[in-house]
């Protein structure tokens, strides 16, 4: 049987990986924490810099120190932020534009998508979290595509141009999954349940395995996402994404809400997702 060992995976830094594993809802959870950790990485800390420093946020040229970004950011952007770093790195070595718009576009989308539905949902508390599972919900992607790169792509164009089912392919050509392994992922790096659960979301999630709310937003988020990015999506799993906004309490004609180029124009803006997509 296939598992994760028979795969390369190349190690995200000791930075990423700390952050990643940090409580921030600890009653002890402090910005001189964060600072600590991200000290040590002056790469990270750079690219911190820039983004606190981007129009986006007003503050250009203002923001001039780790602590004026902290402050700025808050304890929970950060760590998403450097997390997204994290999974921008372990993406850099794909390079197929059709597998990237997988890997790097779909999970930023989702992931701001997500915070904005959370929100629409009077669910803020959970926008962050959100936002965290979302990037990590196509992880299982990028291994895949790493380890079998030319195979993986044309099995990727494959799904798009003929219409067959990517986990099935997976399955029959490398004897996992992406959602499996990504799963095995998340609980290899000592992730919560959680997020273990949405590093395997996708269309062919049953809503029955929607465990959270956290689950249902990021699972919404994703559907939506895939058809701002043109990704074959079919009408059923469309519908699905609809029906458990309603049973968050949504309201309206959510695909057509959350689909329309206004969103997406707005999303573009943002820095995270123009790094993305470098």
């Amino acid at each position: 049987m296939v598992d994760i060992q028979d795969f390369q995976i190349p190690p995200l830094s000791t930075v990423i990986m700390k952050i990643m594993q940090y409580d921030h809802t600890s009653p002890d959870a402090s910005v001189q924490d964060l600072e600590k950790i991200v000290e040590a990485d002056k790469g990270v800390v750079a690219e911190i810099l820039r983004v606190s420093n981007s129009a986006f946020y007003g503050r250009s040229g203002k923001i001039r120190s780790l602590r004026d970004a902290v402050t700025l950011l808050g304890l929970k952007a950060l760590k998403n932020l450097i997390i997204f770093l994290g999974t921008k790195s372990l993406n850099a070595a794909i390079k197929d534009k059709r597998v990237r718009r997988y890997v790097n576009e779909l999970p930023i989308v989702t992931a701001l998508l997500g915070k904005d539905i959370a929100t629409d949902l009077k669910k803020q508390d959970l926008a962050e979290e959100v936002f965290l599972a979302s990037l990590l919900h196509k992880i299982g992607m990028s291994i895949l595509a790493m380890n079998k790169a030319d195979h993986y792509a044309y099995l990727v164009q494959q799904v798009e141009e003929s219409g067959f089912d990517l986990i099935d392919m997976e399955q029959r050509s490398y004897q996992i999954s992406h959602d499996d392994l990504g799963r095995k992922l998340t609980e290899q790096w000592k992730l919560p349940s959680e997020l273990i659960r949405c590093a395997g979301i996708g269309p062919e999630t049953k809503l029955t395995d929607l465990k959270s709310d956290m689950e249902r937003i990021t699972y919404i988020a994703s559907i939506f996402s895939m058809q701002l990015l043109g990704i074959p999506v079919s009408p059923a799993t469309v519908s699905n994404a609809s029906v458990v906004y309603e049973y968050m309490g949504g309201e309206g004609d959510a695909a057509a809400v959350y689909t329309a180029g206004t969103i997406f124009s707005a999303i573009q803006k943002h820095p995270f997702y123009q790094m993305a997509v470098v």
